[in-house]
């Protein structure tokens, strides 16, 4: 892996209430959120795991437990004539075939794709989202993929176009997440943890190129502050995952620099993102942001993670925080990890640990004696 931002060079319905200076509040979460139809994700917990290629290590997940698929990634863009096009970056038939697999094997499995990745291209916003979503809406139109996910980052580059997420990227992801969810399409996010805070700065700045805020001994240009907000702010999602394995995340500071424990902390973060949070933008206009826990999803990293750069997050501390969660009526919508490709590696299969976690008493270790 580079030393860049979260994952992808190692092969990131919800109301957000916006406060105007003079005390003047109003809600933006409206529109087509009031039309969506039933989703098509699965009603238990979800467990989301991303895959970039076709491999029996996807069935052997879903087996495990995994139930919701991304795979990583397709791309919205011109072709040599300049018309728009989905280009994916796997095997799409492929997952087609697998997709069936699973059902004929009586697995209940929804399947996304992914748009960006680290030092992945941005949509093309010459065009608008209306555009795109008929685009891709027309690509799969065998029905192959339940949904898409959104997981814009940054670029190794500084003078890449990529290091901000624009105003021009913020307007298309908003209207086609609004359409595709009216279509009954799932819509899900994957910000990093700089890109969605709770306990950051109160900034809102669209660069992706910033310093972490945690106080890190060393020069990383590759964080945001709070540039998903903004999205959140006009469109609803079925689900928000939280990246927790961010290159030098907050997260990975406070578990291996501060000895916090994992659960601990996604305990706090969950609460906070409850509760609500607030964000200046430099114009002066003030967002609330806030997560429902029914939207809530938090991301970790399986056997590739260092625990030193990227968190290494232990299964039964994940089980142990939502138990603690459940009993305050907090309890996140599931987990998602980066990724499938990476299962069985160093013999770690996160999928089963996960399952096995959460089939346990109270999501407790056995040596937990601090309840």
């Amino acid at each position: 892996r580079t030393p860049q931002n979260t994952r992808q060079d190692l092969l990131l319905p919800m109301r957000v209430v916006v406060a105007a200076l003079g005390g003047v509040w109003w809600s933006v979460a409206r529109g087509m959120a009031a039309a969506h139809v039933p989703s098509r994700l699965p009603t238990s917990r979800l467990t989301i795991g991303y895959a970039t290629r076709v491999d029996e290590k996807v069935v052997e997940a879903c087996e495990a437990g995994v139930n919701v698929v991304i795979w990583a990634f397709a791309h919205l863009e011109r072709d040599g004539a300049g018309s728009p096009r989905v280009r994916a970056t796997f095997d799409v038939a492929g997952v087609a075939a697998t997709k069936r697999r699973l059902e004929a094997r009586g697995l209940a499995v929804a399947h996304l794709v992914a748009f960006g990745g680290w030092n992945g291209p941005h949509p093309d916003a010459s065009l608008d989202g209306e555009t795109w979503f008929e685009t891709w809406r027309r690509w799969n139109a065998e029905g192959t993929f339940d949904g898409v996910d959104w997981d814009l980052e940054g670029h190794d580059d500084p003078t890449a176009a990529t290091t901000r997420l624009s105003d021009a990227v913020v307007d298309l992801v908003v209207d086609f997440t609004r359409l595709a969810r009216a279509r009954g399409f799932v819509v899900g996010m994957a910000p990093a943890e700089s890109y969605l805070d709770a306990r950051g700065d109160g900034t809102i700045s669209d660069r992706l190129n910033h310093q972490p805020l945690a106080p890190w001994d060393l020069d990383f240009p590759y964080a945001g502050r709070n540039a998903y907000a903004p999205i959140l702010a006009r469109a609803d999602f079925d689900f928000v995952s939280l990246q927790l394995y961010e290159g030098y995340s907050r997260a990975c500071y406070e578990t291996t620099r501060r000895r916090t424990r994992l659960s601990d902390y996604v305990e706090d973060v969950a609460d906070r993102l409850a509760r609500g949070f607030d964000l200046r933008r430099q114009d002066g206009t003030l967002l609330t942001v806030r997560v429902p826990p029914r939207t809530l999803v938090f991301g970790f990293a399986n056997a590739w993670a260092d625990g030193s750069k990227f968190l290494r997050a232990d299964p039964s501390e994940i089980a142990l925080a939502f138990s603690r969660l459940r009993a305050a009526n907090l309890e996140p919508r599931g987990c998602m990890f980066w990724v499938i490709d990476e299962e069985g590696t160093h013999g770690v299969r996160f999928a089963d640990q996960l399952r096995l976690a959460f089939s346990s008493p109270r999501g407790e270790r056995a040596d937990d004696t601090d309840l």
